[in-house]
């Protein structure tokens, strides 16, 4: 994405200078390290995170037809309560990951114990003996 905003930057200011914060982790030390230590652009970098994305895009479905043919017929999903007569078997590289932090989330929720909290109501009257100063 990064190529294809400095390029259509580039074509509006040709001598715009562009760098990047290279950062792998959101917390201070590290926002503030890479704002330190900001570098150009890689164009080698932009062109491995496509391939990366086109190759999750292909073992993903390619898996998923792959699992779902293999699996479909296998078991007695209506029992397990799946309403769809086939269901598809659904497999991404990115889904692991995303349902980790999911289920961490849920059992985080539901391991909440409610703690009292105060609420503070701040209410202001002027003084009617005090002189309003008037602005100009």
């Amino acid at each position: 994405i990064s190529f294809e905003v400095i390029q259509v930057c580039q074509a509006v200011n040709r001598n715009l200078r562009i760098f990047r914060a290279r950062f792998s982790a959101l917390i201070p030390r590290e926002l503030q390290r890479a704002l330190q230590q900001l570098v150009q652009p890689n164009s080698a970098d932009s062109a491995a995170v496509d391939a990366r994305q086109e190759i999750d895009l292909r073992i993903g479905a390619s898996f998923t037809r792959f699992q779902t043919l293999l699996l479909q017929e296998k078991f007695d999903w209506a029992g397990g309560g799946v309403e769809a007569e086939k269901p598809i078997l659904s497999y991404g590289p990115c889904q692991f990951p995303t349902l980790g932090l999911i289920v961490q989330r849920a059992w985080e929720i539901q391991s909440h114990v409610p703690e009292p909290f105060w609420y503070i109501h701040v209410s202001y009257r002027p003084d009617p003996n005090q002189e309003q100063q008037q602005q100009p």
